[in-house]
Protein backbone atom coordinates (compact mmCIF):
# COMPACT_ATOMS: atom_id res chain seq x y z
CA UNK A 1 0.00 0.00 0.00
CA UNK A 2 1.34 3.64 -0.87
CA UNK A 3 1.36 6.41 1.79
CA UNK A 4 -0.28 9.49 0.06
CA UNK A 5 0.91 12.62 1.23
CA UNK A 6 -0.28 16.07 0.58
CA UNK A 7 2.12 17.40 -2.13
CA UNK A 8 2.89 20.61 0.39
CA UNK A 9 4.93 17.73 1.69
CA UNK A 10 7.34 17.99 -1.41
CA UNK A 11 7.80 21.76 -1.58
CA UNK A 12 10.95 23.86 0.14
CA UNK A 13 12.77 26.86 -0.41
CA UNK A 14 15.70 28.72 0.04
CA UNK A 15 16.67 32.18 -0.73
CA UNK A 16 20.21 33.96 -0.69
CA UNK A 17 22.03 36.79 -2.11
CA UNK A 18 25.34 37.07 -3.97
CA UNK A 19 27.64 39.18 -2.63
CA UNK A 20 25.34 41.68 -0.15
CA UNK A 21 26.22 45.53 0.30
CA UNK A 22 25.31 45.44 4.05
CA UNK A 23 24.66 42.89 6.00
CA UNK A 24 21.54 44.90 7.04
CA UNK A 25 19.90 43.38 3.87
CA UNK A 26 20.81 40.01 5.08
CA UNK A 27 19.21 40.32 8.21
CA UNK A 28 16.02 41.42 6.89
CA UNK A 29 15.83 39.11 4.48
CA UNK A 30 17.22 36.69 6.99
CA UNK A 31 13.84 37.48 9.27
CA UNK A 32 11.25 37.41 6.07
CA UNK A 33 12.79 34.16 4.93
CA UNK A 34 11.99 33.13 9.17
CA UNK A 35 8.37 34.85 9.30
CA UNK A 36 7.37 32.77 5.71
CA UNK A 37 9.00 29.57 6.77
CA UNK A 38 11.72 29.45 4.19
CA UNK A 39 14.06 26.23 4.81
CA UNK A 40 17.05 28.45 4.70
CA UNK A 41 18.59 31.31 3.47
CA UNK A 42 22.43 31.88 1.92
CA UNK A 43 25.15 34.31 1.02
CA UNK A 44 27.67 33.99 -1.57
CA UNK A 45 31.20 35.40 -1.43
CA UNK A 46 30.38 37.51 1.69
CA UNK A 47 30.03 36.68 5.65
CA UNK A 48 27.44 37.24 8.07
CA UNK A 49 27.87 38.74 11.49
CA UNK A 50 24.95 38.16 14.39
CA UNK A 51 23.35 41.48 14.87
CA UNK A 52 22.35 42.45 17.89
CA UNK A 53 18.85 43.97 16.31
CA UNK A 54 17.94 40.57 15.46
CA UNK A 55 15.48 40.39 18.06
CA UNK A 56 13.85 37.18 16.56
CA UNK A 57 17.38 35.22 16.81
CA UNK A 58 16.72 34.10 12.99
CA UNK A 59 20.27 33.03 13.94
CA UNK A 60 18.72 29.89 15.62
CA UNK A 61 15.73 28.93 14.03
CA UNK A 62 16.76 29.24 9.89
CA UNK A 63 20.20 27.44 8.87
CA UNK A 64 22.52 30.17 7.20
CA UNK A 65 24.86 29.34 4.29
CA UNK A 66 28.24 31.08 3.49
CA UNK A 67 29.66 30.29 0.30
CA UNK A 68 33.17 31.61 -0.43
CA UNK A 69 32.72 31.17 -4.40
CA UNK A 70 29.86 30.98 -7.04
CA UNK A 71 31.01 27.60 -7.32
CA UNK A 72 30.96 26.47 -4.44
CA UNK A 73 27.54 27.33 -4.07
CA UNK A 74 26.50 25.71 -7.20
CA UNK A 75 27.81 22.45 -6.35
CA UNK A 76 24.94 22.42 -3.52
CA UNK A 77 21.93 23.54 -5.15
CA UNK A 78 19.96 20.17 -4.77
CA UNK A 79 18.46 17.57 -6.85
CA UNK A 80 15.17 18.54 -8.65
CA UNK A 81 15.21 21.85 -7.34
CA UNK A 82 15.01 25.03 -9.71
CA UNK A 83 17.38 28.16 -9.59
CA UNK A 84 15.38 30.86 -9.73
CA UNK A 85 17.75 34.41 -10.43
CA UNK A 86 15.72 37.83 -9.32
CA UNK A 87 17.00 40.31 -11.89
CA UNK A 88 16.22 42.74 -14.18
CA UNK A 89 16.80 40.98 -17.95
CA UNK A 90 15.73 41.28 -20.78
CA UNK A 91 15.26 37.53 -20.77
CA UNK A 92 12.94 37.35 -17.16
CA UNK A 93 9.64 36.82 -17.24
CA UNK A 94 7.21 39.49 -14.76
CA UNK A 95 6.71 37.79 -11.10
CA UNK A 96 2.78 38.51 -11.85
CA UNK A 97 3.02 35.30 -14.50
CA UNK A 98 5.64 33.15 -12.81
CA UNK A 99 4.45 29.70 -11.74
CA UNK A 100 6.76 29.50 -8.64
CA UNK A 101 8.31 25.50 -8.86
CA UNK A 102 7.32 23.50 -5.66
CA UNK A 103 11.30 23.54 -4.81
CA UNK A 104 13.42 26.66 -5.25
CA UNK A 105 16.24 28.52 -4.63
CA UNK A 106 15.97 32.31 -5.02
CA UNK A 107 19.07 34.32 -5.89
CA UNK A 108 19.12 37.79 -5.56
CA UNK A 109 22.37 40.17 -6.37
CA UNK A 110 23.67 42.93 -4.79
CA UNK A 111 21.56 46.67 -5.70
CA UNK A 112 25.21 47.60 -7.61
CA UNK A 113 25.71 45.08 -9.98
CA UNK A 114 22.92 42.56 -10.23
CA UNK A 115 23.34 38.83 -10.47
CA UNK A 116 26.71 38.01 -13.10
CA UNK A 117 26.14 36.73 -16.12
CA UNK A 118 27.79 33.51 -15.21
CA UNK A 119 25.56 33.11 -13.07
CA UNK A 120 22.47 34.01 -14.73
CA UNK A 121 23.18 31.82 -17.31
CA UNK A 122 22.79 28.90 -14.72
CA UNK A 123 19.50 30.08 -13.63
CA UNK A 124 16.72 28.06 -14.76
CA UNK A 125 14.68 31.05 -14.71
CA UNK A 126 14.56 34.61 -14.57
CA UNK A 127 11.77 36.65 -12.78
CA UNK A 128 11.91 40.46 -12.51
CA UNK A 129 10.16 42.45 -10.43
CA UNK A 130 7.92 45.85 -11.50
CA UNK A 131 9.57 48.93 -12.18
CA UNK A 132 12.26 51.08 -13.74
CA UNK A 133 15.29 50.74 -10.90
CA UNK A 134 16.52 48.31 -9.00
CA UNK A 135 14.75 47.75 -5.43
CA UNK A 136 16.59 47.01 -2.36
CA UNK A 137 17.45 43.47 -1.92
CA UNK A 138 16.16 42.96 1.09
CA UNK A 139 12.94 43.92 -0.14
CA UNK A 140 13.08 42.24 -3.52
CA UNK A 141 13.40 39.23 -2.10
CA UNK A 142 11.00 39.86 0.54
CA UNK A 143 8.25 40.49 -2.72
CA UNK A 144 9.79 37.46 -3.85
CA UNK A 145 9.29 34.99 -1.06
CA UNK A 146 5.09 36.98 -0.52
CA UNK A 147 4.56 36.23 -4.12
CA UNK A 148 5.55 32.48 -3.74
CA UNK A 149 3.41 32.21 -0.34
CA UNK A 150 0.80 33.28 -1.98
CA UNK A 151 0.43 31.35 -5.64
CA UNK A 152 1.14 28.16 -4.15
CA UNK A 153 -1.42 28.52 -0.79
CA UNK A 154 1.11 28.24 1.91
CA UNK A 155 0.39 31.14 4.02
CA UNK A 156 -2.28 28.68 5.80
Amino acid sequence: MRRKWDKKEERYFGIGIYRPKTQENLGTLWRTALIYKASFIFVIEAKYNKKSSDVMKAWSKIPLFQYETMEAFLSTVPYSCKLVGIEMDKNAVPIKDYTHPDRAIYLLGSEDHGLPKELKEKCHDLVYLPGDNSLNVAVAGSISIFDRINKLGLDD
